[in-house]
């Protein structure tokens, strides 16, 4: 049986990209921890989940409308 998929892809212009590449090498960190510690900053940390006292579909918006999934 095949396992769930628990990766997701992100999109990014090509300036975007580079540029966190550079950063991320830079700084000896990897793209996927940089991206994953950002939007969790973003968002608020609670296990992957937003807090049951923020709205979690204004949340949501607000990460659709900077992030392209």
């Amino acid at each position: 049986m095949s396992k769930k998929q628990s990766r997701r892809s992100v999109s990014l212009n090509r300036n975007t990209y580079e540029r966190l590449r550079a950063y991320c090498e830079t700084n000896d960190i990897s793209m996927s921890q940089f991206v994953e510690t950002r939007i969790g900053d973003f968002l608020g940390r609670s296990s992957a989940r937003v807090s049951k006292d923020v709205d979690e579909g204004r949340a949501r918006k607000e990460a659709e409308r900077i992030f392209t999934f």
